[in-house]
């Protein structure tokens, strides 16, 4: 459960915290994770492969929260968009090569939103054919962004919307300022 409103500060009438009190929305996701012996009822079903976390030195104010006496002050710096654009590439592709994959592998891709910068900055870096992000577009425009559990809701989006069987990459960026990916195989009976 992610309850960005929490972090608005009434006495502040700064740019950060208008904005950051406009952009983000509470939001609410679980996952329910089984074992290999569980028998799977569903026609949807998604493994775990690995995982990846990557931590950018040197931008701890990139991201992320001041703690003050009156609540927490959110962090945002500009450069978010750039950061991604000059890393992602190289950070997925680093991924994937430990994974013996390639980008043209991955059939879905579930990336966190963060915003329209943000989706131009992976739809660029990474230069997928097709339109690779459109469920993430999709809960950006229906639900803004609900910090970390936005990226459960784009999920939810392929399960209800269809999905291709084959690997699934999630990414998420966050506070840190960090790269978190997931590679997942999605098969639909």
């Amino acid at each position: 459960m992610e309850l960005c409103s929490l972090t608005f500060l009434r006495d502040d009438y700064t740019k950060s915290n208008f904005i950051g009190s406009s952009l983000f929305a509470d939001g609410v996701a679980a996952c329910l994770i089984t074992g290999d012996n569980h028998v799977n009822k569903t026609k949807n079903k998604i493994s775990f492969l690995a995982t990846q976390s990557k931590l950018y030195y040197d931008s701890l104010d990139v991201m992320g929260w001041e703690f003050m006496d009156k609540g927490f002050k959110v962090l945002f710096s500009s450069d978010i968009p750039t950061i991604i654009a000059k890393n992602v590439n190289n950070d997925v592709a680093s991924f994937l090569d430990k994974n013996n994959l390639k980008l043209s592998d991955i059939k879905n891709f579930i990336f966190h939103p963060g915003g329209k910068k943000v989706l131009t900055a992976y739809r660029d870096a990474l230069a997928v054919d097709g339109d690779f992000l459109k469920h993430t577009r999709e809960v950006m425009n229906d639900n803004g962004n609900m910090s970390s559990a936005t990226v459960l809701y784009v999920l939810e989006r392929f399960f209800t919307q269809g999905f291709e069987n084959g690997y699934g990459l999630m990414v998420s960026m966050g506070p840190g300022f960090s790269c978190e990916m997931v590679l997942l195989q999605m098969n639909r009976e």
